[in-house]
């Protein structure tokens, strides 16, 4: 399922899938052996969620299960139903049949809900959290960063099955950059993450006379450079120091996915335009501050390459979560001459 509500191709079309759409659509489940047919069916189109992997276009689905597998199984002791590992060759049996149609009723009204912004968002919270929690060590998923991580992470996932590395520009204090790079470890994905900042703040004010100037972001107690050059060396992960609209050159392989968060349009641009080379296709690029009042520069530049069909838009955060102003964009045509 997308982030729309959609079913995706390798998931829809089958038995198991017609049976739970069913449910959802409101055919009765007022028999046993309705109700047992419609729970094995969840448990079927669970199982092949979780087969295809944990994509950004089934992080809604397979949270969602996960959570009601774990309330079946509280159901089937309350009730004192028969295991559920007898269920594909046995009837559902308990003391009171009718909590299984309950069940399988609220998981019918979960379905209905999938399509929802609220839900769409909070799947995508839920998810990331439980893949951090699975993870990550608690101590690095504690250390707070700036960017939203729950709704850049499933992206992230999905480009580990692109050819190339990895490029954050404009990260601070390296936090993300650390989990982020974290995680591609830990799921054995083959790229390296390079982390692109001044690390002293930005060294000029914003043309539109936003709220950032020279100095903005800038923390002197916090070693961000250091910090991340001590995690260079357990991680996959490389800190490049200096302007990017002129280090980012030194980037030589493909990338597979790239995360701006430059808070200006006019430092954005040509860090774009170095690296549009090393971005194919199905290169995953993500922007941050889409929108915010505090970077007005950010939007119209998008803005511009969406309407001269440079990129096409994959996901727009604010359609919903309002206010969290993040764009996915892939490469479509070619840049407009600067």
């Amino acid at each position: 399922m997308d982030h729309a509500g959609r079913m995706q191709p390798g998931l829809g079309g089958g038995p198991a899938l017609d049976v739970l759409k069913g449910a959802a659509e409101g055919r009765a489940l007022g028999d046993a052996r309705g109700q047992h047919e419609a729970v094995c069916a969840f448990l079927d189109c669970l199982k092949r969620a979780s087969q295809q992997g944990t994509t950004a276009e089934t992080f809604t689905f397979v949270a969602k299960c996960a959570e009601y597998d774990r309330y079946l199984d509280e159901k089937v002791v309350e009730f004192r139903a028969n295991p559920r590992g007898d269920w594909p060759s046995n009837a559902v049996k308990s003391d009171n049949n009718t909590v299984i149609a309950q069940v399988v009723d609220e998981i019918a009204g979960h379905l209905r809900s999938f399509s929802e912004p609220a839900q769409a968002y909070q799947s995508l919270v839920d998810y990331t959290q439980a893949r951090i929690k699975a993870l990550m060590p608690p101590e690095i998923a504690g250390m707070r960063q700036e960017a939203n991580i729950s709704l850049i992470f499933p992206f992230l996932e999905k480009a580990l099955a692109v050819e190339g590395d990895v490029a954050e520009f404009g990260c601070f204090r390296g936090i993300l950059s650390v989990k982020l790079a974290w995680l591609i470890r830990a799921l054995g994905a083959s790229k390296h993450y390079y982390a692109f900042d001044t690390f002293h703040g930005f060294e000029i004010d914003d043309p539109a006379g936003g709220a950032l100037g020279v100095g903005s972001f800038r923390d002197d107690e916090f070693d961000a450079f250091g910090f991340l050059t001590k995690w260079s060396r357990i991680l996959p992960l490389t800190p490049v120091k200096g302007d990017a609209t002129k280090t980012c050159a030194q980037l030589k392989a493909p990338l597979s996915f790239v995360w701006l968060d430059l808070d200006m349009g006019v430092l954005m641009d040509p860090v774009l335009r170095t690296i549009w080379s090393k971005c194919g296709p199905d290169t995953v690029i993500g922007i941050d501050d889409v929108g915010r009042p505090e970077t007005p520069t950010v939007a119209p530049w998008l803005d511009a390459l969406l309407a001269c069909g440079a990129v096409e838009l994959v996901f727009d955060s604010d359609r919903i979560a309002p206010n969290t102003f993040i764009r996915f964009v892939k490469k479509k045509g070619e840049l407009p001459p600067a």
